[in-house]
């Protein structure tokens, strides 16, 4: 799976890919392999998704991606920001399993960034109308956690920051919560948008 760590670099393939995607401009050659790969994933995940029938709606209409924020880039998340997120964004329909990447990647940088909670809200709409569910979230039913389920969205999704609630504290067991809520469709968004720092 993607979680797996790559022998020699001691990093999972996704946070790899997503580094590459992340610095583009700086990462010559090597985007035209993320490019074509990101391609592929993108192409396999949204395979058989406009068949009405196997559409997988989340339970109160948000998903949920634990991970650690540098207190820098805080306060690019502000309410009302507009962004698009220059990555893959893997999110789970379980908060306990965003709470578990959250602590693994607060314990891998030491404690030195601040643990975050994302939960990214759908169009609630979508789950009885094809036309307004979310066309770069793709339904991931194959995890490395048995029964799980997850969207993945697409590099360059765009977000809208609707609530922030900083915590003084933001270790795994305290972590700050951000509210996001997903575009219904990328290509209908500005593509001037700021670009996310970090996500």
């Amino acid at each position: 799976t993607s979680d797996l760590k790559l022998s020699g670099t001691g990093r999972a393939f996704y946070s790899l890919l997503n580094e590459v995607i992340r610095e583009d401009e700086m990462r010559g050659d090597i985007m035209q392999h993320a490019a074509v790969l990101t391609r592929a994933i993108n192409d396999l995940c949204v395979a058989g998704r406009h068949v009405q029938e196997q559409i997988v709606f989340p339970n109160h209409s948000c998903v949920y991606r634990g991970t650690v924020l540098p207190k820098q880039h805080i306060p690019f998340f502000c309410v009302g920001r507009k962004y698009r997120a220059p990555m893959f964004l893997a999110t789970s329909f379980q908060k306990s399993t965003a709470d578990v990447f959250s602590q693994r990647a607060w314990d891998a940088c030491d404690g030195v960034h601040a643990a975050v909670i994302w939960i990214v809200h759908v169009n609630p709409a979508g789950r009885n109308d094809h036309k307004l569910l979310c066309k770069h979230a793709n339904l991931i039913q194959s995890t490395k956690f048995p029964g799980e389920m997850e969207y993945l969205f697409v590099p360059y999704s765009v977000f809208t920051v609707r609530m922030v609630h900083l915590s003084p504290d933001p270790t795994y067991m305290t972590p700050h919560i951000i509210h996001i809520e997903a575009a219904v469709d990328n290509k209908m968004e500005s593509q001037s948008l700021h670009l996310a720092p970090w996500c």
